[in-house]
């Protein structure tokens, strides 16, 4: 047997959750082909994997890379934490569909990167443009039903015609037909936070019958999240459809411990349905600063928004609301500036502030808090991040070991110093795989390190429909990770974020080797992937 890749004297963890072995992987083009004792085997190279775990790829299940990747296609800050796929398109917010009037509008309420060319308008169109870059990783695309919402109807605060919802129905169709795995919604975001349950029954119903799944940021993970859950479980009930829950949380102070109760919800929901949920393993979140303002202020799109900020009557207003609440506002919480850092400021002059609290920034300049956030907002155009600390670590602790969790970043590729290598950003783009197995494996013990694979891997790709990715077998693509037990680790932190991660010493994609001990390979194999492929 002719081999171009043996790595030899290794622990197999073969994503299935079944405790590991010791056995050599045999790699031949892009396939697992042997695995076993393969010391008299003939091989192109050889890697020694003593002491390590080989694992299948990690899949990060919740990604925002969408555009990311068209700027740097190295990705450098997952492919160096062992993610060989990323799940892009969620939170509702995806680049395409797009249709010329509101471009501008929808490109300011992506979540990371929103450069690039944006030549396109089909969800097949993006999907061209992503192929033909050259890119680290592999790509799973979701479709985003606030860019649906949007192409049909603008960032309209009311129920779709016939007419529209006709055409919303069309573009999902056309993005799954031109291979998207699914839909995201993002219901505490405009264009989506404006949607009711049965528009959402509508589109799940169309992603269904294409094999799809349906990935939600709920309609609330603050004061409403247990009704969240239960909007989720009813549109699964009516059509059928496999649904993932997003960064599963429950947001704000006074709403720490009610993920005992939404999770006896999911239990229960999981023993008759496909209902999932991902989890990253830190207590802050991230966004864009702008879903602190009331829903009513997005109305018409970002650029109705920022015009309401300048409005001497309006933002009085926008102002109260971001201290009490308004009426149907369904993901308030009650904010302590101290918790909310800046991640990202894009102007020049206010650069100054990333990293700092929102209070921290309006202390050194004598101002309120909450103004100071809403100049900052409009001087970005609505480009400012935050990283906001909202979750209990008890939360976290109780939610990651459960059977039906996974694990996401909700970050995006980051090279440090590149095109997407600036500000401030959430350390888990960085670090949440290692992460997992540092703090939870072996610090905390709330997971085996075979479970932990398993979350990253054999589970999320089950819910892809990816059958011959996520585990260790022969006739899989060849997506491994090679990883020391004992000392991978994030490195990356709220205060110095761009840090890569530590102990990965391997990563190959589809059997070339990406990573090596440390070197990122100058040639490139990532590709967007199709479902059942």
């Amino acid at each position: 047997m002719t081999l171009d890749l043996v790595i030899e004297n290794g622990l197999v963890v073969d994503g299935t959750g079944t405790p590991g072995k010791r056995a050599d992987v045999g790699i031949a083009g892009t396939r697992i082909v042997a695995i076993g004792d393969l010391e008299a085997a003939d091989a192109g190279r050889r890697l020694d994997a003593t002491g390590c775990i080989v694992a299948p790829g990690f899949i990060d299940i919740h990604n925002h890379s969408d555009l990311a990747l068209l700027a740097d296609g190295r990705a450098e800050s997952m492919i160096r934490q062992g993610v060989t796929t990323q799940v892009t398109g969620n939170c509702g917010l995806t680049p395409a569909p797009v249709q010329d009037a509101i471009r501008d509008d929808l490109r300011k309420t992506m979540i990371g990167p929103a450069g690039g060319s944006w030549r396109w308008n089909s969800f097949g169109q993006f999907l061209d443009e992503l192929r033909a870059a050259s890119k680290a990783t592999h790509v799973a695309p979701l479709v985003g039903h606030g860019a649906i919402r949007a192409a049909a109807m603008g960032f309209a605060d009311r129920r779709p015609t016939a007419d529209e919802l006709q055409a919303m129905k069309r573009l999902t169709a056309e993005a799954m037909r031109a291979g998207a795995f699914g839909m995201s919604t993002g219901l505490v975001y405009p264009p989506g936070l404006y949607s009711d349950t049965e528009e959402l029954i509508e589109l799940s119903g169309i992603v269904a019958r294409h094999g799809g799944f349906y990935a939600s940021h709920m309609r609330g993970e603050a004061n409403p999240v247990v009704e969240s859950v239960q909007e989720v479980l009813r549109i699964a009930r009516e059509t059928n459809i496999p649904v993932q829950i997003s960064h599963h949380k429950a947001a704000g102070r006074e709403n720490w411990g009610k993920v005992r109760i939404t999770y006896a919800l999911i239990d229960a929901a999981s023993r008759t349905q496909d209902v999932t949920f991902d989890i990253y393993p830190y207590t802050a979140g991230s966004a864009n600063l702008s879903q602190l303002l009331p829903p009513w202020a997005h109305v018409a799109g970002p650029e109705a928004m920022l015009a309401r900020l300048r409005d001497p009557e309006a933002r009085p207003k926008v102002a109260r609301d971001v201290v009490r609440g308004a009426p149907a506002w369904n993901n308030f919480f009650r904010i302590d500036w101290r918790d909310i850092r800046l991640a990202y400021v894009h102007a020049e002059r206010n650069r100054w502030m990333q990293g700092l609290s929102v209070q921290q920034a309006a202390e050194r300049l004598g101002r309120d808090p909450v103004e100071l956030a809403l100049d900052v907002i409009l001087e970005d155009e609505n480009r400012t991040t935050m990283v906001n600390f909202v979750m209990a670590e008890e939360d976290v602790d109780f939610l990651l070991p459960k059977p039906q969790s996974m694990i996401g970043s909700d970050g995006w590729s980051l090279t440090p110093g590149g095109p997407t290598g600036e500000g401030h950003p959430h350390p888990r783009s960085y670090g949440a795989f290692p992460r997992v197995f540092a703090r939870y494996v072996r610090e905390k013990g709330l997971l085996t390190l075979e479970e932990a694979v398993h979350k990253m891997t054999g589970k999320p790709a089950r819910k892809l429909g990816l059958d011959r990715r996520g585990e260790i077998r022969e006739g899989c693509f060849a997506d491994v990770v090679v990883f020391d037990p004992a000392t991978i680790r994030d490195r990356a932190t709220f205060e110095q974020p761009h840090q890569f991660a530590e102990g990965v010493h391997w990563v190959i994609v589809d059997g070339h080797i990406t990573l090596d001990r440390g070197t990122l390979a100058s040639q490139l194999v990532g590709r967007v992937l199709t479902p059942a492929a």
